[in-house]
Parts: structure tokens; sequence; C-alpha cells
């Protein structure tokens, strides 16, 4: 830009002096001569630059709200230093949608501004590079790699401003669209006689604090921001891609783990069951003696699987393991059912013949199987069984801990996923182009 003396790249050019034709104050323009409009800070009367100089148009401080950013106030953005010069109120035409526009100065760089809408800051720059080929307001625009989705398209009234400003702000009838690819914002502004674009970038509002060294609380955050993104460090894709791969590390140490498995078959065999005489109870029947060696990790886990011909009936056993050695004793009790018939027509079954049951961290040694078989007590009804089969099985492979992990690690994706969907619903409310069925 022109007209203006400044020695270094990083500092701004000194003010104009000028008088308010208004309310004879004296104003300082950091643009000096750019500031085709000015709202005097005193009186909030509108003068506009002509050839004879600034001339009173009317007032536009009826509205009257204190800017957050002061006029003046200096701020480094994305390494470029720019001073606050302007203040604008605006609200959608027609409807009671506010926010806040704060018009920032560079003498190389040019024009930028931030926006505040519901505690949410956008910085906004003029962009170059944007061709609009279909020269009209589609729904999706590709910009930067990016797909940018139609948000809200508006025209714009002014309710309060302060400071100076490069345009007529009180003739603006340009049609503005916003798209939205978080966290950015591609604004096009459709005019008579030319198109201009914008791109703006979501920023917290701790940052924009820092950045113009601002005091006191920043405005309350009221929902999702039109471009705030959801999370940069974790969206959903990248916890996705990372429980794919602890799945795919998980699902390999639990292979691997099950090639060093014994598998050792203890016992195998199918008993006869017998009565006590007269008391209609089940014999208790002694076990081998089997001898338990060690695993990997030390103690040993030992498969336990049933099976016996119940129809309508149940039938248990009860095991117990006693330790030769030291006489401790593991017990367990493992059981059976069976039921099904017709029902109103349909058929319909319960339970199963069979079962499997783990005992986890059996300690090696030599251990005497003693058995209790119990069965349902209606001995002249078919389906009781009189014979059952039991097998025990050292260090097989416990699959159900992989399952629960996979499981549990399936949940944290699926719960990002739906905070992430529940985000972008959030986000599309306030827009009349919501991709989501209301």
């Amino acid at each position: 830009m022109n007209g203006f003396d400044v020695k270094e790249k990083g500092q701004l050019p000194g003010t104009l002096e000028v008088t308010c034709p208004s309310c004879k104050k004296n104003l300082h323009l950091i643009t000096h001569a750019q500031a085709k409009n000015v709202v005097c800070a005193h009186c909030a009367h509108l003068s506009e630059l002509q050839e004879k100089g600034f001339v009173p148009i009317q007032s536009v401080g009826r509205e009257k709200e204190e800017p957050l950013l002061p006029l003046g106030r200096k701020g480094r953005v994305n390494g470029v230093l720019y001073a606050v010069v302007g203040f604008l109120v605006y609200k959608e035409r027609n409807l009671k949608y506010r926010w806040r526009e704060y018009v920032l100065f560079n003498p190389v760089h040019g024009y930028a501004f931030m926006a505040e809408s519901d505690g949410h800051w956008t910085f906004f720059r003029f962009i170059s590079d944007f061709i609009n080929v279909n020269k009209h307001i589609s729904s999706d625009i590709r910009y930067l790699g990016k797909n940018f989705k139609l948000y809200n398209k508006y025209r714009t009234t002014v309710t309060y401003a302060r400071g100076e400003f490069f345009w007529q702000i009180t003739e603006d009838e340009n049609q503005y669209s916003e798209y939205v690819a978080a966290p950015y914002t591609l604004t096009m502004s459709i005019g008579r006689e030319e198109q201009n674009y914008m791109l703006g970038e979501h920023m917290e509002p701790d940052l924009v604090q820092e950045l113009f060294a601002l005091e006191g609380p920043m405005p309350y955050q009221v929902g999702v921001g039109g471009a705030e993104p959801f999370s940069q460090d974790f969206p959903f894709h990248k916890v996705r891609n990372l429980a794919l791969v602890a799945a795919a590390v998980l699902l390999g140490i639990q292979v691997l783990l099950s090639v060093f498995h014994q598998n050792k078959v203890l016992l195998d065999k199918t008993y006869l069951l017998t009565e006590e005489e007269g008391k209609g109870t089940l014999m208790p029947l002694p076990g081998p003696t089997i001898d338990i060696g060690s695993s990997l990790l030390g103690s040993t886990n030992l498969e336990v699987r049933l099976r016996a011909p119940v129809e309508n009936s149940w039938f248990a056993t009860g095991i117990s393991l006693l330790n030769t050695k030291t006489g401790r004793e593991y017990y367990v009790e493992v059981g059976v059912e069976f039921y099904n018939g017709v029902e109103g027509g349909e058929s319909w079954s319960e339970g199963s013949p069979g079962t499997d049951q783990i005992l986890s961290a059996i300690p090696s040694g030599t251990y005497q199987v003693y058995l209790q078989p119990s069965r349902d007590m209606q001995p002249f009804q078919s389906g009781v069984p009189d014979t059952f089969h039991l097998r025990l099985m050292q260090d097989v492979p416990i699959w159900s801990n992989f399952w629960i992990s996979l499981l549990l690690l399936a949940a944290v994706p699926a719960v990002q996923g739906f905070r992430e969907y529940s985000f972008e619903r959030s986000r599309w409310m306030n827009s009349d182009y919501s991709p989501y069925d209301e």
C-alpha cells in the first residue's frame, strides 16, 4: 500500500490527525486517506471522505457497544503486526442474529478482520488465489484440498460502528455466502460490480487474548462455532486408526500366545451315573490322578468341558481338585440344562447340553480328582441323563479376554464418533443448510 512512511516491515505508520466535522474533536487516523468512512468515538457520527474533506453523514451509535479489542490496540497474528482500526456490530438483515467484527490494518499486508460471534472467534483475510468458476452460489466449494459446505447466506445491516473503514459501511448491498470446512470458513461477497473472497480460521479465545494483550474475561462461548473444530488432537479418524492398529497388535499377541499354549488333555472320559440304593441321589465318582504342569506365566489355567444328554432336565457335577502334596483343594461346580417345547404353534428351546468353564491360576502339581454329580429328580422321565462326558484340558488359550479387550478398544472410537457426530450436528443447528435431518 502507498502513502505511508514505514521504515521497517514490523512497524506501523504514525497517525494522521483530523477533526470530526460533527463535534469538532480531534481524531487520529491510522489508515490515513484510505479511511473512506470514519465514525467518531466521541459523538458516534459517521463522516465520509470527499474531495472537500470529511463530510458528516449520519449517526450510527444508537445501540452503543464497547469493543473488546480497543481501537489502536496492536496484535501480531500469524507473524503480521496489525492495528485495530475499526469496530462494527452487524445483524443479519430481517433477522435478530448479531455479531461483532474488528477491522485490522497493516500497511504492507493490508486489511484483515477478527470476527466474534457468541464467544467464538475467527480471523479473516482476503484471498486472491480462489476462483469461483461457477460464478454463482453452490452447495459445495473445493479449496485448499478441502470440501467447504454452504453454511449461511445473508445480507448485513450495521447497528453500531466506531473507527475508520476503507468502504462505505452503510451502503453494503452485497450478498454474503459462508462455506465451512472446520477450522476454516470461506466467505464470498458478491456485489453488482465485483466479487471478493475471504478465508477465515477459527481461533481460541485465550489465543486472541494473548495476541492482543487483553485483560479481563473473554465473552462466554455459546454452543458450537460455525468453524470450531471438534478436536484437532483426537478427531474421530485418528482415534479410529489408532484403535485399528491397537486391535491388530492385540490380535497378533493373542495368536502368538495361542501358539505357545500346551492344550494338554488331562482327562477325557464318559461316566455312567448310578444312584445310591434307597436314596435316589447319585453316587460320588472318584476321578483319576492328574499332573498339572506350569505354563510360561508359572501357574496355568484349566478348561472344564461338560456334556450331558439332558432333555427338559438338568445335570451338574462338583469337581474337586486336591493337591496330593500341599492338601490344598480347588473346587468348581459346572452344570447344563436344556428345555424345549411348543407353545402357540411356535417351537422354543432354552439352554444347552454342553458347557465350558475356565479355572485360572492353578499351581502346578499332582491332583486327585473327585466328582459329585447331581441331576433332575425325575428318574422315570425321559431326558434325564444317565451318563455325562467330562474333559479337563490344561493351558488353553483364553479368547474371552481378547474379545473383552477388543470390545473395550472398539468403544473408544465409538464414543468419540458419537461425540463428533453430536458436535457436528450442534454446529449446523444454526444453519439453513444442515446436512442432518431434523
